[in-house]
């Protein structure tokens, strides 16, 4: 993955925009490029003066210009790079968009208070791990995605069929290709599972129910081994472990960063539907569906600190394990799921998404099909800087910015790698990279990152003046 200039990359993932208009998709791809200069910079900061800020306003109200118009091409470039790489994850997750501009129109609620008004946006991210769990993963961009207000007439229906309908977008595979859907306890549900096997897509979901389930894989169409229904807590409970895995743990509120060590036991399983199934209004009519051969992959901390939960993780998976090396990979299928909130922390923060002041959820939806893919590229600036190392920084980046960074740095332009060009980039904003600092975050290469595409511009200026 190379990184581009901001009206490149503006050009490549918004130039084929069907907006109505040709004038339209040069408006999109003007607005992008100002974005990804300053992703979170305000409307009229980013345009700069008066007349090219009314345009904006007109561009975001055309009836043309929405979401899903603007993030399309983003999301078949993500699904053509797919196809070409041997195993992808293709990450969901939803995350709730809480607007402090409060009188935008057509807004739902965000919490169970009420108080609280915005939208609600569920992605998935494509994420290429054909290296295996030995190299870095790479971000690829969203594969699909969807928006939606909780206050109207299609909400509940959207918010139900969210995890199947983001699989039935992505598709069917190419042969030889292995399309992974991963998603946390939210998207233990039957309708996924049976979405990813409609599909040919295999699947890694970290379970939160306690399923009936049968020790092994019974034989569709046959009658179920009588007294044999068990509890999936029950059955993993009862199985060895195949081996133990460290493991580096992230830090969150209610939990300190740490090394754990992990046990992993897998075994074979047999799901049953919900007994419930045909109780729920939507499902009325609807037969019992057949049980889902799969298997079932339990992590679980040995020795957890004083005070603190022990990490404990079930995954579902179509994956065979049969093998601790297999069940590894498994978990680390799964353990790449905190992308998903990586990429919503770019939108946010980076983006600073919440924090648009526009009338309408209309609006306010076209402009996020801008951000969502700006995200994306927030992200990928963290994974490029990890992925080759070694390689020279002018394979991967513009040759005139690995210039200006040399000399603005006092650095050779020609000796840079990719690992010294990034770690440079990182502390233009604000990095120490101290050897105790570990690699760089998203949100210091982001920073370093827009002073060093002004360094260019200025360059570029002073070019101009100088012929």
């Amino acid at each position: 993955m190379r990184m581009l200039t901001a009206g490149d990359w503006a050009r490549q993932q918004f130039g084929s925009a069907e907006l109505g208009d040709k004038r339209r998709t040069e408006r999109a791809v003007k607005l992008a490029e100002a974005v990804a200069s300053a992703a979170g910079a305000s409307l009229p900061a980013l345009c700069g003066q008066w007349k090219d800020t009314k345009a904006a306003y007109r561009f975001l109200d055309k009836d043309e210009v929405t979401f899903q118009s603007l993030s399309q091409p983003h999301r078949r470039l993500t699904l053509s790079s797919a196809r070409d790489c041997a195993v992808v994850l293709h990450i969901s997750d939803t995350t709730t968009l809480s607007f402090a501009y409060r009188a935008a129109q057509d807004l739902g609620p965000t919490g169970s208070g009420g108080s609280g008004r915005g939208m609600l946006l569920h992605s998935t991210l494509a994420v290429d791990v054909s290296g295996g769990i030995d190299a870095v993963p790479e971000v690829l961009g969203l594969s699909a995605q969807q928006l939606w207000a909780r206050d109207t007439d299609s909400a509940p229906a959207v918010e139900s069929s969210k995890w199947a309908t983001a699989i039935n977008e992505l598709g069917t595979p190419p042969q030889a290709v292995r399309w992974i859907h991963v998603g946390d306890c939210e998207s233990d549900c039957w309708e996924a599972i049976e979405a990813c096997r409609s599909n040919q897509m295999g699947f890694a979901l970290r379970a939160c129910q306690d399923r009936q389930v049968i020790e092994g894989h019974a034989k569709v169409g046959q009658d179920l081994p009588a007294g044999q229904q068990t509890t999936l807590s029950k059955l993993l409970a009862e199985q060895p472990a195949l081996g133990n895995k460290q493991l580096w743990v992230r830090g969150r509120k209610d939990r300190e960063a740490r090394w754990a060590k992990l046990a992993v036991s897998a075994t074979p399983i047999t799901l049953l539907a919900p007994k419930n199934w045909s109780d729920k209004e939507h499902r009325k009519g609807v037969p019992r569906p057949q049980p889902i051969a799969c298997w079932a992959v339990r992590v679980y901390e040995l020795n957890p600190p004083s005070g603190e939960d022990a990490i404990e993780w079930v995954i579902l998976t179509d994956e065979p394990v049969t093998d601790l090396e297999t069940a590894l990979k498994v978990v680390f299928w799964y353990s790449c799921r905190w992308l998903i909130e990586e990429y919503h922390k770019c939108l946010k923060t980076g983006c600073r998404a919440e924090d648009r002041q526009l009338e309408t959820a209309d609006r306010l939806g076209a402009l996020l099909g801008i951000l969502s893919v700006t995200a994306v590229r927030l992200l990928q600036l963290k994974h490029q800087a990890r992925c080759n190392p070694q390689r020279p920084a002018k394979e991967v980046v513009p040759r005139e910015y690995v210039q200006v960074l040399a000399a603005h740095r006092k650095m050779k332009s020609s000796n840079l790698s990719v690992r010294e060009f990034w770690r440079a980039v990182a502390q233009m904003g604000g990095f120490l990279a101290r050897k105790s600092d570990g690699d760089p975050g998203w949100l210091t290469l982001w920073r370093g990152w827009q002073k060093l595409d002004l360094l260019v511009e200025g360059a570029r200026l002073a070019d101009t003046l100088r012929r």
